[in-house]
């Protein structure tokens, strides 16, 4: 057995907890002797912590060991290395009893468990705070099977919700780095092959691009479709490669590397990855709904498991893309153009001219503050602000309620509900993905994911309720959020708890000096209960109240029906 089947071994054990004082002896020689060991053992390391930060519920199957060591790291890792190895120093030292109490072969084991955790713990911290470590890393890898280091053109041809470590989102049609970890928290991207493959990879995951014909998953789900002349595009997990033989099929890596295949359409062939080199290598054959579950402890195993067509995804969720804006004279965008939204799975640019507009019908606020956003001067009716098509122009900050409505809103009087009410144009059909699109005013102070709200029905019956929205399909973090141009926000001096008091309180100007983004998303009224081609006439909004920020919408409109 060579090191690194014998590493792979004990690494395993040492994640499960299972590990005996042999073991982790043998361990820590291992990792004393071999530098690339000891680099590979901190990658893996840094992944299970990095991904243990977004990870809130975490399978049975997969290791409960991890997750406890993670939130036992303190925040000072270099304080906590030196007080590991002065630990170390101490029980190595002769002249130092043991207690009385704690038996001889305990303390041999904790004085090798200790060196072996500072040892990772020094490799972790070098890895993770090296300047500028994690954005530029490229593994430096010998290259397999005759493949090149040079750039692939693999491309990230979509997202959705994606948030990656350490950086902001690539562009759209950028070129992934050969060789890279990336490291996805969260959502989902879609990333395109030359050789025509394409592969949906859904977060938390950890993946990197070997070549123009084979992709590395160390943790997460893909799935991946491989068309015609695609044939021979491989999937490489810790544990297993997966080679297509013309077909759709996932892949899913826990954090223990067991790696679960599903075959949706066609054949794929699997192969104990500690063989590749050492053939022969017998592949296991999987065809149309077939599933395993592998996994390489002291054996390579394969496990039957129930089949999940559900788990392949075809394509990315529906969401807004992105929007185009005139540009103002400073250079940031101001007038809404057209929205580019994907709808029912077909992706379509939308003109704003195809939009229903929206008036504001109803307005409470509780407390002082700006209610309204737009130039230097208001119009005659300010609640006009919300029924152009200006993305710096609005009705902003409403009143809000922790707890969604579940009951008709009261839109005049002094019992009125917090909020904001609108009514469309002309009724809006609920059809397939995103009915309404919803826009917000956001500052890089505010919540990056977007200021949370609740949409209601004007008129509840059975089976319609309140929707929450507490991610923007663009967040400030999206390369397709536009900053938007300087506008001033109006303050007022006492709650404009009516649309009455909003058109008669006195209000001053006050010009915004700091940058503002367009952030976006789009509202599907079936989230509200509506029914397949039922008409809205109108909806009420309410800030959700889960931070100090408030909504500020700045253009609501009804989208068409689709061709």
């Amino acid at each position: 057995m060579s090191n690194q089947e014998r590493f792979a071994e004990l690494w395993t054990d040492y994640l499960e907890g299972e590990l005996d004082e042999s073991g982790v002896a043998e361990l820590r020689e291992l990792l004393s002797a071999d530098k690339e060991l000891l680099q590979l053992a901190a990658d893996m390391y840094q992944t299970h912590r990095l991904l243990g930060l977004v990870i809130e519920e975490i399978p049975s199957r997969q290791n409960d060991f991890v997750r406890a060591v993670m939130s036992g790291l303190p925040e000072d890792s270099d304080s906590f290395v030196n007080s590991v190895m002065a630990d170390v120093a101490r029980t190595n030292d002769p002249t130092v009893a043991a207690p009385s109490s704690v038996e001889p072969h305990r303390t041999r084991w904790r004085t090798a468990l200790l060196a072996g955790v500072a040892l990772l713990i020094v490799a972790i911290a070098s890895y993770s705070f090296w300047p500028m470590g994690h954005k530029d890393v490229v593994k430096d890898e010998a290259p397999q099977n005759g493949e090149t280091t040079t750039e692939v053109g693999v491309r990230i041809v979509s997202m959705a919700h994606a948030k990656f470590f350490g950086e902001l989102l690539p562009p759209v049609n950028s070129v992934l780095s050969p060789k890279r970890d990336y490291v996805l928290m969260s959502g989902m991207v879609e990333v395109v092959f030359p050789a025509g493959a394409s592969a949906i990879i859904e977060g938390p995951a950890v993946f990197r691009v070997l070549s123009d014909e084979s992709l590395a998953l160390d943790v997460g789900r893909c799935s991946v479709h491989a068309p015609d002349g695609a044939e021979g595009f491989r999937v490489e997990t810790p544990v297993t490669q997966v080679v297509d033989r013309g077909t759709r099929f996932t892949v899913r890596v826990a954090e223990t590397s067991e790696t679960e295949v599903q075959v949706i359409e066609g054949a794929a062939d699997v192969y104990d990855a500690s063989r590749i080199r050492n053939p022969p290598n017998d592949e296991i054959r999987l065809t149309n709904g077939k599933a395993r579950r592998f996994a390489n402890g002291r054996a390579f195993a394969a496990d039957s498991i129930p089949f999940d067509p559900s788990a392949y995804r075809r394509g990315l969720p529906d969401r807004i893309i992105s929007y185009h804006t005139t540009k103002a004279a400073d250079g940031g965008a101001e007038n809404l153009v057209s929205v580019t939204i994907q709808r029912n799975g077909r992706v379509v640019e939308i003109p704003v001219e195809e939009l229903t507009p929206t008036r504001v019908t109803a307005f409470k606020a509780t407390s002082s503050g700006a209610y309204l956003c737009g130039g230097e001067s208001i119009p005659g009716k300010r609640i006009a602000t919300l029924s152009d098509r200006s993305l710096v122009t609005g009705v902003i900050n409403p009143g809000g309620s922790v707890k969604p409505l579940s009951s008709d809103p009261v839109l005049s009087g002094e019992s009125a509900t917090p909020g904001l009410a609108i009514r469309f144009d002309k009724p809006v059909t609920n059809g397939p993905g995103a009915d309404v699109v919803f826009f917000d005013l956001q500052t890089f102070s505010n919540p990056p994911d977007g200021d949370a709200f609740h949409v209601s029905p004007l008129e509840f019956r059975d089976g319609l309720k309140s929707h929450t929205i507490r991610i923007y399909d663009l967040t400030m973090e999206s390369p397709s959020a536009r900053d938007l141009t300087n506008f001033y926000v109006h303050m007022f001096s006492s709650p404009a708890d009516s649309l009455g008091t909003l058109e008669s309180l006195e209000c001053a100007p006050h010009k915004q000096v700091i940058k503002f983004r367009g952030l976006a998303v789009g509202i599907d009224l079936s989230d509200l209960g509506y029914a397949p081609g039922e008409t809205v006439e109108g909806l009420f909004f309410q800030d959700a109240l889960d931070d100090q920020h408030f909504v500020d919408p700045v253009f609501i409109g009804g989208l068409p029906e689709l061709r």
